[in-house]
């Protein structure tokens, strides 16, 4: 495995959790890319898996020039798998992707390695890794109670408002987001469409029958009824961004 460079330093000069690129199909992939300087005055790029679609397990090549594209040379591209998930099912990975001299990514485990570089900060999906030494096998996943909590704050960003001009005297003249728009229409219909698809399978799981009686029955039946209502909302979501994928494509 070819040395990873040095970061000069341990915080992120770059972390843009809805970072795109295009694959060779042309389907565009969401990461949340994390960027730092290094000794040789290049750039070490990790990309996290967020796991929508194929996501990155068919997409190193395109990931790596999209990253010398957007940083220049040197850079060094990993490829970075939260726990869990089909290619790291127990704990997170970490694969540097050196292209060969055709183009090609050749992969090669680096998870001890970047570990050792960058410490516990960077396993796990954001607010994850728990404070402590860099142990890619710690428990990682809060309850499931943080997670919803975390849903329901970040959901309630999305709308909420905030004063940003106010009279001499205090009085509020103008509101606006807390939460500034970068998103364009096809990332934001990507990104929510699995995310509401993935509730939806949340939602159906609530056990309002806990009894077994007549009452939990219909109410199980109204549930599922909401869950498919869901599901099927979801899908149009993706229906919805293929359209406008395509006429973007015509477009360019």
């Amino acid at each position: 495995m070819p040395a990873l460079p040095t970061p000069t330093r341990l915080s992120p000069i770059r972390d843009d959790h809805a970072w795109h690129f295009r694959s060779i199909s042309g389907y565009r992939t969401h990461v949340r890319l994390r960027v730092w300087p290094t000794s040789d005055g290049g750039h070490l790029v990790i990309a996290t898996d967020l796991e929508l679609g194929a996501g990155l397990i068919n997409s190193a090549e395109s990931l790596v020039r999209a990253c010398v594209r957007e940083f220049g040379e040197p850079v060094t591209v990993v490829r970075h798998h939260p726990p869990y998930g089909l290619p790291a099912p127990d704990h997170d990975s970490f694969e540097v992707l050196p292209l060969d001299e055709k183009g090609t990514a050749r992969p090669k485990q680096c998870t001890d390695e970047i570990l050792k570089l960058l410490g516990a900060s960077v396993v796990g999906f954001p607010g994850d890794a728990p404070p402590g030494p860099a142990d890619a096998d710690a428990p990682l996943v809060p309850p499931q109670s943080v997670q919803v909590a975390r849903l329901v704050a970040a959901s309630l960003r999305l709308t909420q408002r905030r004063t940003i001009e106010r009279r001499p005297d205090g009085v509020p003249t103008k509101s606006g987001p807390v939460a500034e728009r970068d998103l364009d229409p096809i990332s934001q219909l990507r990104l929510t469409a699995p995310v509401l698809n993935h509730l939806s399978h949340f939602i159906g799981e609530i056990v309002v029958d806990r009894d077994g009686t007549a009452a939990g029955a219909k109410r199980e039946k109204r549930l599922a009824k909401v869950a498919e209502a869901l599901q099927k909302q979801a899908w149009e979501l993706s229906q919805l961004c293929d359209e406008l994928s395509s006429e973007e494509d015509e477009q360019g």
